[in-house]
């Protein structure tokens, strides 16, 4: 009777090209993550504050949320001017209180 050809264990070779490959895989991973998590540039803009607006709203708003029940008196603006381009930046009440026409206020870009 004919002996059954046998086949070589290939499980060393096996075992590296997987390793091998895992290690690619995990390589590009993490460069890919590397390269997502860099800092965006050109994403805080630095204003002088030009002028401070309140418009009132016609009726009153309440907002509830975690510190609890709070009343919006109206739209707080600042005009901040960033190399000759005016922007206008809505923001909180303390803010717009602390504010002052004159001061740099930074800020994030608003979308185009």
């Amino acid at each position: 009777m004919k002996q059954p050809y046998v086949v070589p264990s290939t499980a060393r070779r096996d075992l590296c090209l997987g390793l091998a490959g895992g290690l690619v895989l995990m390589a590009l991973a993490v460069f890919g993550f590397m390269k997502m998590s860099g800092g965006v540039t050109g994403i805080i803009l630095n204003g002088q504050i030009v002028a401070k607006h309140f418009t009132p709203f016609a009726e009153k708003q309440v907002s509830f949320g975690k510190g609890g029940v709070r009343q919006i008196e109206g739209d707080y603006v600042l005009e901040c001017d960033v190399k000759g381009r005016l922007y206008l930046v809505t923001v909180d009440k303390e803010t717009y209180k602390a504010a002052q026409v004159g001061k740099q206020y930074l800020f994030p870009r608003p979308r185009e």
